[in-house]
């Protein structure tokens, strides 16, 4: 099932409602991952977790202005605006923000670990816009904002040395650009869907409001669900499909 095929979603003034706010939610994605990476080049205070919170916040507003573009009937939006947008957050944003980490170790190693993040983002969304269809059930490699999710996790737990983001960023780029399927949760979710994806967004908002002094403790859950969606979805994304092609049949 499709979002069309929602006979109350198909009213003129909620589409537009969609669309304006899906336009609003895009934008406010892009401006956070710009105000991120100024608090980097300024080493604001507490910067390192302000960057932890606002990747988790443009990931919210990714997944929620896919879900009204859509409602809206947007395909441009969904896919070549929303592209560009998770370019900057998911990519250059993280990409910087690692040079600048593990430059600690030398300026040269930091370059190349962000080139290497930066690149296998890019190739992860060059590869949905040119492979993916609109509503595929499943991602081919491991979606980005995911990907920032680890990386905000990992900022969270006091005193990460270098070497542990190098090492991140080898293993999430080894995951975004292979082609283990993910479950995409785009078209109208299932009661399981819906379980995954409100209890998801709890903790995550958790760890998006709480305190910098205790958003260490959502984070530790935000972990245990990122373990487990790398570990089982892929397996779950094959099974949809599988249900895909034998209903078609």
């Amino acid at each position: 099932m499709t979002w069309s095929d929602i006979e109350f979603l198909q009213k003129g003034w909620i589409k537009k409602t969609a669309i304006i706010l899906a336009n609003l939610m895009t934008l406010g994605n892009v401006s956070l991952a710009i105000l991120s990476i100024v608090f980097i080049f300024l080493q604001v205070n507490n910067y390192i977790l302000w960057f932890a919170k606002i990747l988790a916040i443009c990931g919210v507003l990714d997944f929620t202005d896919g879900k009204l573009a859509r409602i809206g009937g947007s395909k441009k939006l969904a896919v070549d605006v929303d592209t560009i947008v998770d370019a900057i957050a998911f990519g250059i944003l993280p990409a910087m923000f690692l040079a600048y980490e593990v430059s600690s170790i030398h300026i040269a190693v930091g370059v190349i670990t962000g080139l290497v993040y930066l690149l296998a983002v890019w190739y992860r969304l060059y590869r949905f816009v040119k492979r993916d269809p609109l509503y595929t059930l499943y991602f081919t490699g491991l979606p980005s904002p995911f990907a920032a999710l680890v990386l905000s996790c990992l900022v969270v737990f006091h005193e990460t040395p270098a070497w542990e983001f190098i090492v991140a960023t080898l293993v999430i780029s080894g995951f975004m650009i292979s082609k283990t399927p993910f479950p995409s949760f785009k078209g109208v979710p299932s009661k399981f869907d819906l379980f995954w994806i409100v209890s998801t967004t709890i903790i995550i908002l958790c760890f998006i409001f709480f305190p910098f002094s205790i958003m260490v403790y959502p984070a530790y859950f935000l972990a245990a669900y990122m373990v487990i969606y790398l570990i089982f979805s892929p397996e779950y994304a094959l099974k949809l499909e599988e249900k895909r092609k034998s209903k078609n049949s």
